[in-house]
């Protein structure tokens, strides 16, 4: 069995941390010496640890200050109708689509509720996987009825946002969402899309959107658990 290089195990137990809290957001981490104790490894260990999480979001190094422990998270704001590529670009993410893959399907039974179609009518069907800095952190698939988008086909790999892309080219605007959140966890191929281990925890979004009251697309969102957080915020007591 290939032995795990030391940098990638010290990146791993400092990550650990970061996302329990240990070493809280906004917060320096131990000095690069206090490290080395800590983790008992030399500082090229450490350093190469520090440029991976770097890498990922996890942490910003400051030239003579230290290493700031930043919000790994994406966080959606569920009072206002926004997509995940929406709220990643506005963390400051570079967003682009990986795999791209566009067809017509008939709208089953569940389809068909959602989207106020017969069972059987043609849906078209946007297949793809979402990136992050060139790293996998979404699988999406959204499912809109045929006549209200035609020849959408031509466009493949031509579009990120879909919300967007919409709007400016066929004048649908979203004017309300409703939303089914739950947890699961990723199974072999999903691992596989998104470049984790089977099992990891996925943050999924069942979502129809409507226009002026009329159901248009369905989003089908699966997401990185530990990389994006949902917020929401109520008013009075239900009785």
């Amino acid at each position: 069995m290939r032995k795990v290089p030391a940098y990638i195990e010290i990146h791993n137990q400092i990550k650990k941390k970061i996302q329990d809290g240990t070493y809280p957001v906004s917060q320096l981490l131990p000095t690069e010496p206090e490290l080395e104790k800590i983790y008992q490894v030399s500082r090229t260990t450490i350093r190469s640890a520090m440029d991976l999480l770097k890498e990922e979001g996890y942490v910003e190094i400051k030239q003579g200050r230290g290493t700031m422990v930043l919000d790994h998270r994406t966080i959606q704001d569920l009072n206002k109708v926004t997509s995940v590529t929406e709220s990643l670009r506005r963390r400051g993410f570079v967003v682009r689509t990986k795999s791209m893959y566009i067809d017509l399907v008939p709208a089953d039974e569940i389809l068909g509720n959602e989207l106020n179609m017969t069972a059987g009518d043609s849906v078209t069907r946007i297949q793809r996987i979402q990136l992050i800095n060139d790293k996998p952190i979404a699988i999406m698939k959204n499912y809109l009825p045929t006549s209200m988008i035609p020849d959408l086909i031509q466009y493949t790999n031509q579009f990120s946002g879909l919300y967007q892309f919409l709007e400016e080219q066929y004048q649908l605007e979203i004017s309300s969402a409703s939303d089914k959140i739950f947890a699961r966890s990723a199974d072999f191929f999903e691992s596989e899309m998104l470049a984790v281990q089977p099992g990891t925890a996925l943050l999924c979004i069942r979502r129809i959107c409507y226009q002026d009251k009329h159901p248009f697309c369905v989003d089908d969102v699966s997401i990185i658990g530990d990389q994006y957080e949902l917020a929401i915020s109520t008013n009075g007591r239900y009785k």
